[in-house]
């Protein structure tokens, strides 16, 4: 179960950190008219991508869960090529704070495990162990000038099956319902999920059609809101996670708002090495 929330954990990283776009495309749509919705996933893909590159940051929260295993999170993010994170998680019942600045991933250790970072109570997180390989793929996808994980899966895949016109926390917001073709994506899933390429290939077709995602737009065509369920990955994968659900909520607000994220001092970090081999 450790292993499952871990890959849900750097999934919703991914997702939250990389989101959020960066430089928009050339010839990208604008948005629809207030009263209108986007007719097809590649118009809303780049409309949103275009929103959130001028934007560059936004703070977020997630809840994600594998079975009856809860991760929850909040935060700040600054987004592009000089993309940072602040992030405070709960997994199984504990407190863990993470950093993403420059290119590198740090975490607040608790007082009783200090003997890990030899006394210093931040780890840097080694690109070796099982949660860095997950997390690594974060560091890559940071600096690309392409859409988010989930956008860039819409666009490459995703087909709009419903739409409305709606409100969100009392917000006007456009709701879509997008299906993921896996075999399309599965590259993508497999970069974000840590699990090979080759399995996850392997699970596309009769095993895994399509992905379920929703995706709510504020009226600047900003996200906030993106749900992904991916119990369809974990029930084909097999395990003793198979007979699980597992979904991810992430929660946007205010984009544009300055975000600072500074590395703790030197002195106070050491390599961390979390076991997870």
């Amino acid at each position: 179960m450790k292993k499952a929330l871990l890959a849900v954990s750097g999934l919703a990283l991914i997702v939250t950190v990389s989101a959020c776009g960066s430089r928009p495309e050339s010839g990208q749509a604008s948005p629809p008219a207030s009263d209108t919705l986007f007719g097809n996933a590649q118009e809303l893909v780049r409309a949103a991508t275009a929103k959130t590159g001028q934007a560059q940051s936004a703070k977020f929260t997630l809840t994600e869960t594998v079975g009856n295993e809860m991760v929850t999170a909040h935060g700040e993010g600054r987004f592009g090529t000089n993309a940072a994170m602040d992030l405070t998680m709960k997994v199984q019942g504990e407190e863990v704070e993470m950093r993403f600045v420059d290119k590198t991933f740090y975490i607040k250790v608790p007082p009783e495990q200090m003997e890990a970072t030899g006394g210093k109570p931040w780890g840097r997180i080694s690109a070796d162990n099982e949660l860095g390989k997950v997390l690594g793929s974060l560091a890559n996808t940071a600096e690309q000038n392409d859409p988010a994980k989930i956008l860039d899966q819409i666009q490459q895949a995703g087909t709009i099956t419903k739409s409305e016109k709606t409100t969100l926390d009392g917000q006007p917001a456009s709701h879509y319902w997008v299906d993921i073709d896996f075999a399309k994506a599965a590259a993508s899933f497999a970069e974000s999920s840590g699990l090979p390429p080759e399995e996850l290939q392997k699970l596309a077709g009769d095993k895994i059609k399509t992905i379920p995602v929703e995706l709510w737009l504020n009226q600047d065509s900003l996200p906030v809101q993106i749900t992904e369920d991916i119990t369809p990955i974990l029930k084909a994968a097999g395990g003793p996670e198979a007979g699980q659900s597992a979904n991810i909520i992430m929660k946007y607000s205010d984009w544009g708002a300055p975000v600072d994220v500074q590395a703790p001092p030197a002195d106070q970090v050491a390599d961390l090495d979390l076991g997870l081999n």
